[in-house]
């Protein structure tokens, strides 16, 4: 396995990885969103895994400071193709980001999951991510998620 920084050579791929995670919004709305994050915000990066060439994996990565914790480093959309699921995929990815938030000086690493997504739970407590709060949700109107 490999992981490297994804380009927008590697799009359609993203796009398509992407729509696993989230399969209520379509895959041009997920683009529209993917292309105005990488445009409008230098703080975001999109780590990818590949096997054999293949995107399998991928991550985002939020770096940014909040008065509460100072330096963090945030985890978001971590998505493993199915066929790929369960064979170290999703670990390499987070092993990398908690070096680099580590190289970053980050005071910790955070991330957000849906609170049904229990394979994701096991996972990510198995890393030391441990539940310290909840992310409240006010829609303020009817958009795709």
């Amino acid at each position: 396995m490999k992981l490297h920084w994804l380009t927008e050579a590697q799009l359609d791929d993203t796009i398509a990885l992407l729509s696993y995670l989230n399969p209520n919004v379509p895959a041009g709305t997920l683009r529209a969103r993917y292309e105005k994050i990488m445009r409008e915000h230098n703080n975001y990066r999109v780590l990818g895994a590949f096997i054999n060439g293949q995107l399998v994996g991928l991550t985002g990565i939020w770096h940014g400071t909040k008065l509460w914790c100072g330096d963090y480093m945030e985890v978001d959309n971590l998505v493993v193709h199915p066929d790929f699921r369960n064979k170290g995929v999703a670990t390499s990815l987070m092993e990398h980001v908690n070096a680099l938030a580590k190289e970053a000086n980050c005071n910790i690493e955070v991330l957000d999951s849906y609170t049904t997504n229990y394979p994701s739970h096991r996972l990510y407590q198995s890393k030391g991510f441990e539940i310290w709060g909840f992310h409240f949700i006010k829609p303020l109107r009817d958009f795709e998620h």
